[in-house]
């Protein structure tokens, strides 16, 4: 099912190799989200993880080889992922700051758009549990912040307290292609790859940039940040 969704990234990471002068597996690892796909994070995914880069490395004349590895570690380690308790929504406990870090990944097996209006109910209903956790667990918790191309999304951003939506805005910082923040828009609800997306990505390889590859995107990443008494205020 994914495997057009890796061999993309393949293609991805292959051009920025090139671009950057780094080796294959290094651009893997910087410029795709295959190591969280492949459920390879942690300590625990670490030397599968390294030797599939080295695998890269020594095929990066065979890109079938390479799709056909992914394949297989998807197989294999995929179904272990663990399942968010809230839903498509997840969040990282503060950091030192007290920033909480919020993320959205659709649920398998859906009847229809997790964002479609008839869901946004469901939606808000996730969110309530999540934020009712972290006031009781998070004391520490101050900001919520979140970085995606969703909120390029109206269906997205009515999820939402109007002072985390005015906040949107463009990031100041150099865009992470390891995760969902920006690979998440290649998926539809189904998780099959957009042609359309692909496509343009495909066509604006050779305008990649070394220094800012986020930039052939479709849509671009944004960041949004409020205070997270504005989530207590509307949800609790």
């Amino acid at each position: 099912m994914f495997e057009d969704y890796f061999t993309l990234q393949l293609k991805f990471a292959d051009h920025f190799s090139s671009v950057a002068s780094i080796s294959f597996g290094a651009a893997i690892s910087r410029c795709t989200n295959l190591r969280r796909r492949l459920n390879l994070v942690g300590f625990e995914g670490e030397q599968v993880w390294n030797s599939f880069l080295n695998f890269a490395d020594t095929n990066s004349a065979s890109l079938v080889a390479v799709v056909d590895k992914c394949v297989h570690l998807h197989e294999v380690h995929h179904s272990k992922a663990s399942r968010s308790a809230f839903g498509c929504f997840s969040y990282d406990p503060p950091n030192v700051e007290g920033v909480v870090r919020i993320h959205f990944m659709p649920l398998p097996n859906q009847e229809c758009s997790p964002l479609s209006p008839e869901k946004s109910v469901e939606r808000r209903g996730e969110l309530r549990a999540m934020f009712a956790e972290i006031r009781q667990l998070q004391p520490h918790a101050k900001t919520v912040r979140g970085i995606s191309w969703l909120y390029n999304l109206n269906a997205y951003k009515r999820l939402f307290p109007a002072a985390f939506v005015t906040a949107i805005e463009a990031p100041r910082f150099p865009v992470h292609l390891n995760g969902t923040s920006t690979w998440g828009q290649v998926l539809d609800w189904r998780q099959r790859v957009k042609p359309d997306v692909q496509k343009r990505i495909l066509s604006q390889l050779p305008y990649m940039c070394g220094q800012a590859p986020w930039e052939i995107f479709p849509l671009k990443a944004l960041t949004a940040h409020c205070g997270i008494e504005m989530f207590y205020e509307e949800l609790l």
